[in-house]
């Protein structure tokens, strides 16, 4: 593991700013905007059904795409996260997630399993920083082991395959609940078994789980550019032209998409067609084990505006560029992203220097 990530995020706590950086208000806020009845985070619960939670969090996870919310994420990494990683270059997770934990969230099934982060697609390269916006304490808050318990734990769930009850039992009696408030943080790394048990508290507890990725360690599936994005870049700044001709093409060539099938790839397509409003001409469909993509090489030939595709990572460089000579647009459906520059494509290229799958075995392999 990174040197960084095991001096500064092994269940270590940071102190922020909270006047600054008043994250509990910005929440609100954005929950106000559609559910005016809401006073408070503590007592959502009181006033939203426990169906609504999940719409709620989609809403101020939507917010951190917008300007405001990701250059607020920017500074906090700036001036907290960076130094804690040697000041190296990092990525920060494009969307962070909202965690939302009711009283009795058991009962309707919204209890987060115990778990580490290698499980849920995270590679041993980021540092998860999660911030309360609520009192946290007892039952009503994050339950979190210590690095060396998780990692024997992990191996011994893997080898003598428990089952869920007693992975669950094991990871309690060993866990404890993280106890801070509003204006600090819990950081800890990858392999740090956490998860929630029942809150038997009357509060609501919210929290904001972000992680970054720290250039030259492990993202696992986690992609630079998808995931991830650097500082700076703002989803809300990509400008569509919906006046120009569409071709969508779709490919399973490449080591990213080869297991990803055509229905898959067409519905990430289609959601970014319509989160931008495109038309488009139609759908071209690269042969398999053709890797130099012939198809995609005609189509920049033949004087379309923009082809949409999956992802950055389903197309060779020497294609982007070729597709840069021809002024041809490339349209990243996945990382909700368009390549029209030289400086695009050098930001692609910044995004793919960031891709390492994986460094060694794993603490159970």
């Amino acid at each position: 593991m990174n040197q960084y990530l095991l001096k500064n995020f092994d269940n270590n706590t940071l102190n922020y700013n909270l006047d600054q950086f008043n994250w509990p208000a910005k929440v609100l806020e954005i929950i106000q905007e559609h559910y005016p009845s809401v006073t408070s985070l503590e007592h959502i619960h009181k006033d939203v059904a426990p169906n609504d939670i999940s719409k709620i969090t989609g809403l101020v996870q939507n917010a951190f795409l917008g300007k405001e919310l990701s250059t607020m994420l920017d500074d906090f990494a700036e001036e907290y996260v960076k130094p804690l990683i040697g000041n190296m270059p990092y990525l920060i997770k494009r969307q962070p997630t909202l965690n939302c934990v009711i009283p009795n969230q058991e009962a309707s099934g919204r209890r987060l399993p115990f778990h580490q982060g290698i499980f849920y697609d995270n590679g041993r390269g980021q540092a998860t920083i999660w911030m309360p916006l609520t009192e946290t304490y007892q039952s009503n808050s994050m339950w979190i082991m210590d690095l060396e318990p998780s990692q024997r734990l992990t191996q011994q769930v893997v080898r003598e395959r428990w089952s869920v009850e007693k992975f669950e039992q094991e990871c309690e009696k060993l866990s404890r609940p993280v106890t801070l408030s509003p204006g600090q943080a819990h950081l800890f790394a990858q392999e740090h078994i956490h998860g929630n048990i029942n809150n038997v508290t009357d509060i609501t507890r919210f929290a904001i789980d972000w992680h970054v990725l720290i250039k030259g360690e492990e993202c696992h599936r986690r992609l630079p550019g998808g995931f991830f994005r650097l500082p700076g870049d703002h989803t809300s700044d990509v400008n569509v032209d919906t006046n120009k001709e569409y071709i969508c093409y779709m490919s399973n060539n490449s080591e990213f998409d080869k297991h990803i099938g055509k229905h898959s790839q067409r519905c990430t397509i289609e959601h970014y067609l319509d989160m931008h409003n495109i038309r488009h001409n139609g759908w071209q469909f690269e042969n398999e084990y053709l890797y130099h993509l012939p198809i995609f090489s005609h189509l920049l030939e033949q004087n379309i505006d923009a082809i949409v595709v999956l992802s950055m990572y389903s197309i060779p460089d020497t294609l982007l560029e070729r597709a840069l000579e021809l002024g041809v647009e490339i349209h990243f459906a996945n990382e909700l992203m368009i390549m029209r520059t030289q400086e695009d494509l050098d930001k692609i290229l910044e995004y793919k220097s960031f891709y390492v799958p994986k460094k060694g075995l794993l603490s159970f392999e």
